[in-house]
């Protein structure tokens, strides 16, 4: 028998919403995030790094965690793909540096992909300039958080939704948004019913 599931729909009564409430209540201490302002103390390459993780976790996780789980050979990594030696390497040779980085430290599926767009970036003005990160110039956690994201967006065209809120909540430039991965939004959407609306994630 075949059953038209969009035929139901999926409500939250007051008794579950309080529910949720508790849930929150009691995990929200347990989280922790990055304190607001947190960028301004950050140095430009921990900043460059960030940038990197994010274009390294397009596509999973996985790897850039298990990277990071090994002290040693994520301290080797970080000396390899540092904005000071970056800029250091002759351009011609800079994209296969960072290529073969990404790939001998396993730190992404799409090493050659992200490799151009890191090497692509640090020609961008509104990203490094003069050998320093200016992709944060001007921004303040004070400022509404679609804002925030946009410019950066604009600033860094690699920088897609999720990437951009993560990118946001790790330097502590908001912690008022989400990055939900496409997955999970589909999931609610098909399942759920939900109207997720993706531009607000």
């Amino acid at each position: 028998m075949n059953i038209d599931i969009k035929k139901y729909n999926v409500t939250l009564s007051d008794n579950d919403g309080k529910l949720l409430h508790k849930i929150t209540k009691f995990l929200v201490g347990k989280v922790e995030l990055p304190k607001l302002g947190h960028y301004r103390s950050m140095s430009d390459e921990d900043i460059w790094l960030k940038i990197v993780i994010q274009l390294c976790v397009m596509g999973g996780t996985r790897m850039i965690d298990d990277l990071i789980n090994e002290p040693s050979r994520y301290s080797e990594f970080k000396r390899e793909i540092e904005l000071k030696k970056l800029l250091s390497i002759k351009k011609s040779d800079r994209l296969n540096h960072i290529e073969n980085t990404l790939k001998n430290f396993k730190a992404t599926r799409f090493h050659q992909k992200q490799a151009e767009k890191l090497n692509e970036i640090l020609d961008r003005p509104k990203i490094v300039q003069k050998g320093r990160v200016v992709l944060l110039e001007g921004l303040s956690y004070t400022q509404p958080f679609d804002e925030i994201r946009d410019e950066l967006m604009e600033r860094n065209p690699y920088f897609k939704l999720k990437s951009a809120s993560d990118f946001m909540i790790e330097v502590g430039l908001s912690q008022d948004v989400i990055a939900l991965d496409t997955r999970i939004t589909g999931i609610l959407e098909k399942h759920f019913y939900l109207n997720v609306v993706t531009n607000k994630v």
